[in-house]
């Protein structure tokens, strides 16, 4: 599957020039990579960042994504600033209607689409962090997963923990029977 025809929309040159290169965040998702990629440990305290002008909305869109991992997961998800440069930048930019998100693995960084709001938005938010911990797409097919392409309802799943775990090992243990 090709990356999604409406990036070009986007604002950021970088996204346009290497986001497509690597399938982590659009597309399949089948995780190639150039060694290059950024992946953030999903046991280790991350911050969120945003850009300045925020608004209401996006901002309640990050606040109830991050228990979505951390009340599943127990990641360490939070939302701030980031002096020390380490934490995952989140942006938020108009794209075609396709588009709801997009990790950018070699940047390290989340672009989320304005069009979203609510619940599909805490949603995407959610699908984009766990390509940021390294997980990749799961066709809908094979199992019900957050990281189903185009998903805007299917929150973190036991399965998603588990997978999580197994990349980063036991600091994450699935709440869910």
């Amino acid at each position: 599957m090709a990356c999604h025809p409406h990036l070009s929309r986007l604002a950021a040159p970088l996204l346009l020039t290497s986001a497509c290169a690597f399938a982590i965040g659009c597309g399949a998702g089948n995780g190639v990579s150039n060694g290059t990629d950024v992946a953030f440990d999903a046991c280790a305290p991350l911050t969120l960042v945003t850009d300045a002008g925020l608004t209401d909305a996006q901002a309640a869109g990050i606040s109830a994504a991050m228990p979505l991992w951390n009340d599943r997961a127990g990641t360490h998800l939070k939302m701030g600033a980031d002096p020390g440069g380490s934490g995952l930048p989140i942006h938020f930019q108009d794209a075609g209607p396709p588009f709801h998100g997009l990790y950018d693995a070699p940047s390290g960084q989340v672009f989320i689409n304005t069009d979203l709001a609510g619940a599909p938005l805490a949603v995407t938010i959610a699908h984009e962090i766990g390509h940021a911990f390294g997980l990749v797409h799961v066709p809908t097919d094979q199992r019900t997963s957050v990281m189903n392409p185009n998903n805007l309802v299917v929150e973190p799943t036991a399965e998603d923990v588990d997978t999580l775990a197994t990349r980063w090992g036991g600091c994450l243990a699935s709440e869910h029977p």
